[in-house]
């Protein structure tokens, strides 16, 4: 993996999310941002596991992200469903917050599944 395409990719894709480093460092179980600044100016590299986290976070094969491909993949279809979700006047904020950390933590591939039943949980709760 090329350091400079790895650091250069990940502040693309945090940027085009509107994601702080602190944000995006929270989201991945990060306690200070320091490690997110490490690897957007390419003084280190993440271990695999938080690699993963970000490509399901990011909706990306890991390829994509490690720069060894140019087809982000995922990242077509689920950014407007889940832009729908997250803007919907009924959406509470624990429930986005829910829904980025199962994201960040499970396969992409159950991103839509997960996306849906959180959506079920919100109509569930705002008809009570």
């Amino acid at each position: 993996m090329n350091n400079n395409n790895f650091a250069n990719i990940l502040h693309d894709l945090r940027s085009k999310h509107n994601l702080s480093m602190s944000e995006l460092a929270s989201i991945l179980g990060f306690k200070t941002k320091s490690a997110i600044n490490q690897f957007e100016k390419s003084a280190s590299l993440p271990s695999f596991h938080t690699l993963l986290k970000m490509a399901n976070f990011f909706c990306v094969s890991l390829d994509y992200l490690t720069g060894r491909s140019n087809d982000p993949e995922y990242e077509e279809f689920l950014p407007p469903a889940e832009e729908a979700f997250f803007n919907h006047p009924t959406t509470s904020q624990d429930l986005i917050d829910k829904y980025k950390h199962d994201k960040a933590t499970y396969p992409i591939e159950l991103a839509p599944v997960y996306l849906r039943s959180y959506e079920s949980v919100r109509n569930d709760h705002s008809q009570e």
